[in-house]
């Protein structure tokens, strides 16, 4: 009996000394990733996790990266591969299974991060005065929602919990992903793929990518209260009902669609307003016959690929018909409308009247030269040549003298405004342009303007 007593103390001592190496390896190997980030990001956790099922992790990661000091928390970060002592004696060969779990990550919309996206917004916004995102039109005075709208709409930080999930088969040569994100009262997203190629080329991105096909994607998306606090939001804006929100947004998009000249499908136009509605859901599939691979992506017509990608599409469990739109021609449409404060989108009227007007000089000047030589006495030829205007680079402290006249804006964000200058100072100008849908007032100052042009 002693024995068996002894043999069971031995045992137990055997298993926390295992257990002992195995969590002193987790943590080595958790301080040795701290180290290598130093020089990008400090790091640091509460505590190490190692469970004997081959699970590892930290409690409470803080992320502080050296550039940006926009600290990312995770409350719990899990690890696990397939073989549990993978951890312990694997080498560099990645494991057949192996499955990332982050637990309420959090990035607060204060962080350098976000303000440096919004700072990116606004510079967009300011190139463009009368720019309106097509998803914001109907929303009060909202002109996109970026991250500054956001927070007024009560959003205060990111809180998320991401999913990834890998399992490589050597013998049928196939990798699988599985990747979901759960954003707190916002959305959700799964994404799943299936790709043809082998496991162990993955140490070798170059050969993984020349030699992998996909065979299956599919990607999903669930509204989790965004889109119902957008419309109280929009609603507010606008001293309106949600309700009546969403008809005014229907409204003004469609309007936009025609003043673009873009032919959105009845199908596609009805998925974008079901894709609005609270709770909504969207899921997208692609799967080709054979795969397909870096090749056809690179030598095909994009559209001989997109055929051949066997799209499936439904919105609030509804197929969406795809079948006859030239979704190429759609694109470019969609890509090419709704700009306002180019020159390309209302510039004609005026570049007609200038042309009119100088076309109506130079025949003036004609005339009057005629008549200076027919009431001159014979061999008093006067020469009188006709004053021909045209748009001359002028020097923006003497804008102000040029108040009524035709000008041309060039401005450093590859935004030009061509109009009538009706104020300048030294702070900047205002320029109306005449458009399609009417007139358009531009502010712009001196210190985002490259080069003014007077027509004189």
């Amino acid at each position: 009996m002693r024995k068996l007593g002894t043999g069971v103390v031995v045992l137990i001592l055997i298993a926390a000394a295992s257990y002992g190496f195995y969590w002193f390896q987790v943590k080595s190997k958790a301080d040795e990733l701290s180290q290598q980030m130093a020089p990008f990001a400090e790091v640091s956790y509460g505590s190490v996790y190692a469970h004997p099922d081959g699970t590892v992790g930290v409690n409470n990661l803080v992320i502080s990266p050296r550039q940006v000091h926009a600290p990312v928390s995770i409350d719990a970060v899990r690890i696990r591969a397939g073989n549990p002592l993978f951890f312990l004696f694997g080498g560099d060969a990645p494991p057949e299974q192996l499955n990332v779990s982050l637990k309420r990550m959090r990035q607060g919309l204060d962080s350098e991060l976000f303000r440096m996206a919004q700072q990116q917004s606004d510079l967009m916004l300011e190139s463009n005065p009368l720019y309106v995102s097509p998803n914001a039109l109907g929303c009060g005075n909202v002109r996109q929602f970026d991250i500054n709208t956001m927070k007024r709409m009560g959003f205060s930080e990111m809180l998320m919990d991401i999913n990834l999930d890998y399992r490589g088969d050597n013998q049928a040569r196939k990798v699988h992903l599985d990747l979901f994100v759960d954003i707190q009262d916002l959305a959700e997203t799964r994404m799943e793929m299936a790709i043809n190629a082998d496991p162990s080329q993955l140490q070798n991105p170059m050969m993984a990518s020349g030699n992998a096909r996909l065979e299956t994607l599919s990607f999903s998306y669930a509204d989790q209260g965004y889109n119902q606090r957008r419309d109280r939001f929009c609603a507010a804006e606008s001293g309106i009902k949600p309700d009546e929100y969403r008809q005014q947004h229907r409204q003004l998009f469609v309007q936009w669609l025609n003043a673009s000249g873009v032919e959105l499908p009845d199908s596609l136009l009805t998925a974008y307003f079901d894709l609005q509605k609270p709770d909504a859901d969207m899921a997208l599939s692609l799967r080709p016959v054979g795969g397909v691979g870096a090749a056809e992506l690179m030598m095909q017509d994009p559209m001989t690929v997109l055929q051949s990608l066997n799209l499936q599409f439904s919105i609030n469990g509804k197929p969406l018909a795809l079948d006859g739109i030239n979704w190429l021609e759609l694109m470019t449409g969609l890509a090419m409308a709704g700009n306002p404060g180019r020159v390309e989108s209302g510039a004609e009227p005026e570049e007609d009247a200038a042309v009119a007007e100088a076309e109506a000089e130079l025949s003036g000047g004609v005339e009057a030269l005629q008549a200076v030589e027919s009431d001159s006495a014979p061999g008093q030829r006067v020469r009188a040549r006709p004053v021909i205007k045209r748009y001359q680079p002028t020097p923006l402290a003497e804008l102000p003298a040029y108040l009524g006249s035709p000008v041309r804006i060039f401005t450093y964000f590859g935004n030009d405004v061509e109009g009538q200058l009706v104020h300048a100072d030294g702070q900047g100008v205002r320029v109306i342009q005449r458009l399609k849908q009417g007139v358009a007032e531009y502010p712009l100052d001196n210190d985002r303007i490259q080069q003014a042009e007077v027509w004189r």
